[in-house]
């Protein structure tokens, strides 16, 4: 009986240990985006360009995001996109310990209806999120939820000219509340086009989003390669003209920007791809520590002639996240994917080995 007792001390000393070296992050995470609603009139089959701006804060720290890295994301009348326990959108993580006692988000969809591929507003659009956000958590503010946007007026403005289609801007304040009492919290919101001419009805967005409370093990490294993909519908009556934009992320500088690493693939030019073609690759998006979530997205272009108004054709994207538990209980410690993907211009399928690594 006495050795029982002592192999069971060491058993819970042991697992004492080991949860003593896993860092708690609080994570915020947008988990799902519906759209409703037409933002390009002609040609009417076309599918809508968005993207969306964020700023999320908690004590000294504000962390920015543009999503997604290059381009657009083009999504259908009723559509909707990021598969249920596959994949997110990484918005924040900070360590626990650094967090202040209010946490404030403020999200940005914008109609791409411009075809902005580079980007070049972007910038001042965070700027001025993050001017509003700052004013949601002035000091002079209770430390209470603030009704988000949808509960506030959001009456139709008349059409003014404007770098992108603006939906109103989601900003909402949390006490400490939600993320000491649960390890996971998640929310709904719907925001619509602000400027609409007459009495039309504006498209909207909903999306849901989660603040999560996750343990980092120590030391935990990763790789993930492309290994190729296949273009079911190349979005051309021939071959199409095939190029890739990736991007991978883990966590936020001290500074508030993305972790990141983006490169296309080719590095210039393109693959020449008819319907039901594969194309092998052996392409390293990501290799290194994982803090405290892995994020992967990959883009399938097909190349047109923007000078001439003959834009980009989003064929599909992938927008993967692991969170540590997930990761860290790979089979194995090692996992291939075979994802379809689709929008209103295309079809594609990737194929993606992930892995843990000593």
């Amino acid at each position: 009986m006495r050795m029982v007792w002592v192999l069971f001390f060491f058993a819970f000393t042991l697992s004492t240990t080991i949860s003593a070296e896993e860092e708690v992050w609080i994570v915020v995470t947008l988990d799902r985006i519906e759209f409703q609603g037409n933002l390009v009139e002609w040609p009417r089959f076309k599918g809508n360009p968005i993207n969306f701006v964020s700023v999320v804060a908690s004590g000294n720290s504000y962390q920015k995001l543009a999503w997604p890295g290059t381009g657009w994301y083009t999504i259908a009348d009723e559509g909707a996109e990021l598969v249920q326990d596959t994949e997110a959108i990484p918005l924040f993580a900070l360590p626990l310990d650094r967090m202040g006692n209010r946490l404030g988000i403020a999200i940005q969809f914008l109609g791409n209806t411009d075809y902005d591929w580079d980007h070049r507003h972007i910038p001042e659009e965070l700027s001025t999120l993050e001017k509003t956000l700052r004013r949601e958590l002035s000091p002079n503010l209770p430390a209470l939820n603030i009704p988000p946007s949808r509960e506030r007026e959001q009456e139709p403005l008349e059409w003014i000219e404007a770098p992108y289609v603006y939906f109103a801007p989601y900003i909402r304040v949390f006490s400490s509340d939600v993320w000491e009492k649960s390890d996971i919290r998640t929310f709904s919101a719907e925001v619509y086009q602000q400027y609409v001419v007459g009495g039309a009805t504006p498209p909207a967005v909903r999306f849901r989003y989660s603040i999560r409370k996750v343990s980092l093990p120590e030391g935990l490294r990763a790789r993930v390669r492309l290994e190729g993909i296949k273009t079911v519908e190349n979005g051309d009556t021939l071959n199409g003209e095939v190029f890739l934009m990736a991007r991978t992320i883990s966590g936020f500088t001290s500074t508030g920007r993305p972790l990141q690493r983006v490169i296309r693939i080719p590095s210039s030019g393109h693959y020449s791809m008819g319907d039901g073609e594969e194309k092998v690759l052996s392409a390293v998006l990501f290799e290194g520590v994982v803090s405290p979530f892995l994020y992967v997205e990959v883009m399938v272009w097909d190349e047109d002639n923007p000078g001439i108004g003959d834009q980009h054709d989003l064929l599909g994207g992938f927008f993967g996240l692991w969170l540590p538990f997930r990761l860290s209980h790979l089979p194995g410690g090692e996992k291939r994917l075979i994802i379809p993907k689709s929008t209103p211009d295309g079809e594609v399928l990737f194929y993606l080995r992930i892995e843990l690594i000593g």
